[in-house]
């Protein structure tokens, strides 16, 4: 979590080219140049949907592919959130009406 939090804080988003890594089972050999144009050589478990990874300039090693999956679980998770306390929040609303609808007729 604490990469996620300074790549997102001090990231840089550039351009890619992955490979299947030929020694382990569902990495990725990740090529980027940094910024100075140094060319870099690291592995990552997630290929994004584009050709592009996040990086912090001060340590480039541990680097991010934005993917749609990881946005969609974050959209579902919101939703459900923002879902349950809209029910929590609303029954008392309900059997209030409820109550004022009887007492009113």
């Amino acid at each position: 979590m604490d990469t996620r939090w300074v790549i997102w804080r001090r990231g840089v988003t550039v351009g890619t080219r992955f490979e299947e890594d030929p020694y382990s089972e569902g990495r990725y050999v990740v090529h980027f140049r940094l910024l100075d144009g140094q060319e870099v050589t690291t592995s990552s478990t997630l290929r994004g949907c584009r050709d592009e990874i996040e990086y912090d300039p001060q340590d480039p090693s541990p680097v991010i592919a934005p993917s749609r999956v990881a946005w969609l679980g974050v959209a579902l998770a919101a939703f459900f959130l923002t879902g349950v306390w809209g029910v929590v929040f609303s029954i008392p609303a309900v059997l209030w009406l409820t109550k004022l609808v009887a007492l009113l007729f």
